[in-house]
C-alpha cells in the first residue's frame, strides 16, 4: 500500500486534501487488482472504473494546484506542468474499451506501479516546495551551511556542507559581470550533479547499514532529484544567463534545505554499544 505520510505535506490544505485522495484511489485500484477472492473479468472491470476516476480527479487536481501556483507567481509553475502533464499522458495511455482480461490485468499493474511512484516522487520533489520558493540568489547567506541544517551523521552533514558550497560557487559565478559565462556554468553544474549522486550513494548505503525503515523513500526522492538534474535543459541558458541561472540556483537551493530538513533530519545517528 501507498502511505500518505508527514513528508508528503506541503502545508497547503486543499492540496494536500487532495493528494490523500489521490493516494486512496491509486491504493483501491491496487487492491482491486490483486482480489483473488473475484473473477479475473470483474476485477478487470471494477480496476476500469477506478482508472476513469483516476483520471478525472488528477485532472481537477492539477488544475487546482497550478491555479494556486499562478495566483502565488510561483517560479515552478512550468516546471509543475510539464509533470502534470507526463503523468496525464501516462494514465491516458491504456486504451480501456478494448482491453481484454489476458493481458490488461498485468498492463493496469505495471502502470500502477509506475503512476503510484511517480505521484509519490512528484509530492515529495516538487509539491512540497510550492510557495516556498525563496530567492536564494539574492540572499547568499542561505546558501551558507548552518547548525540549522545538521542531521548529527558526520558523512551526511559533510557532503550537504560540500553541496552548499557548490552551490555557492554557482552564485558567486553568476554575479560575474562576464560576456559568456556558460561553459564556466556547465562545468559548476557538471560538478554538483557528480557530487549530488556520490551523496545519495553514501548517504542510501549509511541507511542501508542502520536498516532505516525510510530508506525506500528516500531512494524514490533522489531518483527523482537526479532524473530533474538530468532533464535541466542548459541551451536555454544562452537566451538569458542572468535569469536562467536565478532560478536554477533558487530550484537547487530551495530543494535541498527542504529535503534536509524535512527527510535528512530524521535518520537516525546511529550509536555504538561498549561491549
Amino acid at each position: 500500500m501507498y502511505q500518505f505520510t508527514d513528508d508528503c505535506l506541503t502545508g497547503i490544505e486543499t492540496v494536500d486534501n487532495e493528494h490523500r485522495q489521490l493516494f486512496q484511489i491509486i491504493n483501491e485500484i491496487a487492491e482491486t487488482l490483486m482480489d483473488e477472492s473475484k473473477a479475473a473479468d470483474e476485477v478487470l472491470l471494477s480496476s476500469k472504473k477506478l482508472l476513469v476516476s483516476l483520471r478525472r480527479y488528477a485532472a481537477t487536481h492539477f488544475a487546482h494546484e497550478e491555479n494556486y501556483m499562478k495566483e502565488i507567481h510561483d517560479p515552478e509553475l512550468l516546471r509543475q506542468k510539464r509533470e502534470h502533464a507526463e503523468f496525464t499522458e501516462k494514465v491516458n495511455s491504456v486504451d480501456l474499451e478494448t482491453m481484454d482480461v489476458s493481458k490488461g490485468i498485468r498492463v493496469l499493474l505495471d502502470m500502477m506501479e509506475y503512476l503510484s511512484l511517480w505521484l509519490y516522487r512528484h509530492i515529495l520533489s516538487s509539491d512540497t516546495l510550492i510557495g516556498k520558493m525563496k530567492n536564494v540568489h539574492d540572499n547568499p547567506v542561505m546558501l551558507n551551511f548552518s547548525e540549522e541544517y545538521c542531521t548529527g551523521v558526520d558523512l551526511i552533514d559533510r557532503e550537504h556542507r560540500r553541496l552548499f558550497e557548490i552551490l555557492a560557487d554557482l552564485n558567486e559565478l553568476n554575479s560575474r559581470e562576464e560576456a559568456d559565462k556558460s561553459d564556466a556554468i556547465l562545468d559548476v553544474v557538471e560538478e554538483l550533479k557528480d557530487y549530488t549522486v556520490k551523496h545519495f550513494q553514501d548517504e542510501e548505503r549509511y541507511m542501508q547499514s542502520i536498516q532505516y525503515e525510510g530508506l525506500a523513500v528516500q531512494q524514490n526522492v533522489h531518483k527523482s532529484f537526479i532524473d530533474k538534474i538530468d532533464n535541466i535543459n542548459l541551451a536555454d541558458m544562452q537566451e538569458n544567463q542572468q535569469v536562467y541561472l536565478d532560478v536554477l540556483i533558487d530550484f537547487l537551493a530551495n530543494w535541498l534545505i527542504n529535503h534536509i530538513m524535512k527527510m535528512d533530519q530524521k535518520i537516525p545517528v546511529e550509536t555504538v554499544e561498549n561491549s
